[in-house]
């Protein structure tokens, strides 16, 4: 599907490919595509990763409340995320990489109704895919979202 950037007319800048509000985490996940450009731990252990989809857009991987491996993001750079999918059972996050490798994040053991997500996904159309805690998710705007309790 193609949609224009805001402000475009509709002959420029079609985006090949979308991710509508409506859309669950397997779809949006199921987009996820490209080259790792950048991979770095932010305060307080927290792992952010950026995919560089084949039509130039960028896609933002954030933890929050989880553990990830490999450990050192210096691992992920220049490798190709192939596939990411939620694993059923443990709804741990599961990246597969051009190498054979994992990205994997585990979520964080639920401990009350205010935990802050395990993770957010931001896609190069400015929707957020927020997972968890527990089995809970949420699909909104970047611009307008409000984060769930």
């Amino acid at each position: 599907m193609a949609i224009c950037w805001p402000g475009c007319d509709n002959g420029s800048k079609l985006m090949a490919t979308a991710v509508a509000l409506s859309a669950s985490p397997t779809t949006i996940l199921g987009a996820l595509r490209g080259q790792i450009v950048d991979a770095h731990i932010g305060y307080p252990q927290v792992l952010h990763v950026e995919v560089r989809d084949e039509v130039g857009g960028l896609w933002r991987l954030a933890t929050q409340d989880a553990e990830f491996s490999p450990p050192v993001p210096d691992d992920l750079r220049g490798k190709t995320l192939e596939e990411a999918t939620i694993d059923p059972i443990t709804v741990e996050l599961r990246c597969r990489l051009s190498d054979g490798n994992q990205l994997v994040v585990v979520p964080a053991a639920d401990e009350g109704d205010d935990d802050l997500p395990d993770w957010e996904l931001i896609t190069p159309d400015g929707i957020v895919l927020e997972f968890g805690p527990g089995l809970r998710w949420q699909v909104a705007s970047a611009e307008a979202r409000v984060s769930s309790p």
